[in-house]
């Protein structure tokens, strides 16, 4: 097989840092199951946790995942730094990054905020993702594909970071093509796990990403969620089922797939 009849996946396990959960989840996505890169959330409780982990396991790449909102109704988090027009008056991230239709929770893009604030906290949040973790390569955005969907000087901002402190900018059409692995409904791990199969079998040579949130059942996750998103845990759960199935690593292997990271590419 020649290099442009390659079949690469790159699968992302996101939110690690926000809970006991996500870290296991996104551990063992990537020790038993398909996924090779993890995306910690520094300003939350659970990085420190996710950085003991991550850098026993030099093998699984790892990106800082900037976080500027905190959607959950149960638990939230603050910035990193003294940024007061980030936040709400009791001091939280904003639930949501840019409005949604049909969600009424307050966003960040709707608010008085600052372009310095965000510079800071960008960067105090890259500063400690790099400090922490031995293997951090890249950043992604947290609730958005990239941050210049929220605001072009933002996302030049992320741009001018990942120069300075020499990390890959995971942007829209820059890398690999999006590949949605299984609908968001039925959360079942059974029909996810086909879908998957049948997508894989799919699959033309090229390079590819599908990005989900793994993680394990816990009375935490359980009481994760917000309005309109209550099932948190039969959604991410059943993810990690399809990551780590023997069914889809088979399909993998099938077709000769080659999993990557970031730093592959």
């Amino acid at each position: 097989m020649t290099a442009g009849d390659k079949i690469r996946l790159l699968v992302r396990a996101d939110d690690a840092g926000s809970s006991w959960s996500s870290n296991m989840g996104c551990l063992k996505a990537c020790t038993h199951g398909i996924a090779r890169s993890v995306e910690v959330m520094m300003p939350c409780a659970w990085a420190p946790h996710a950085a003991r982990l991550f850098n026993e396991r030099p093998e699984i790449d790892v990106g800082i995942h900037l976080t500027l909102t905190s959607e959950w109704a149960a638990v939230r988090w603050r910035p990193l730094t003294d940024a007061r027009s980030l936040v709400d008056e009791d001091g939280y991230f904003r639930p949501l990054l840019m409005p949604r239709p049909g969600d009424d929770r307050p966003s960040l893009q709707e608010s008085d905020w600052s372009v310095d604030d965000i510079a800071r906290e960008l960067r105090a949040q890259i500063e400690r993702g790099i400090a922490a973790f031995d293997n951090a390569s890249h950043v992604s955005a947290h609730m958005a594909p990239h941050f210049s969907a929220f605001d072009q000087r933002v996302g030049e901002i992320v741009a001018e970071l990942c120069d300075e402190f020499q990390l890959i900018d995971v942007r829209p059409g820059h890398g690999p093509m999006r590949f949605e692995g299984y609908p968001k409904h039925p959360r079942s791990a059974e029909r996810r796990e086909a879908a998957f199969v049948e997508q894989l079998g799919a699959l033309k040579a090229g390079t590819y990403m599908f990005v989900d949130h793994p993680a394990v059942e816990s009375p935490e996750l359980r009481a994760t969620g917000h309005e309109g998103y209550e099932d948190v845990l039969e959604d991410r759960t059943t993810c990690l089922s399809v990551l780590v199935s023997e069914g889809v690593k088979a399909a993998v292997s099938t077709r000769a797939i080659e999993l990557i990271g970031y730093r592959d590419l």
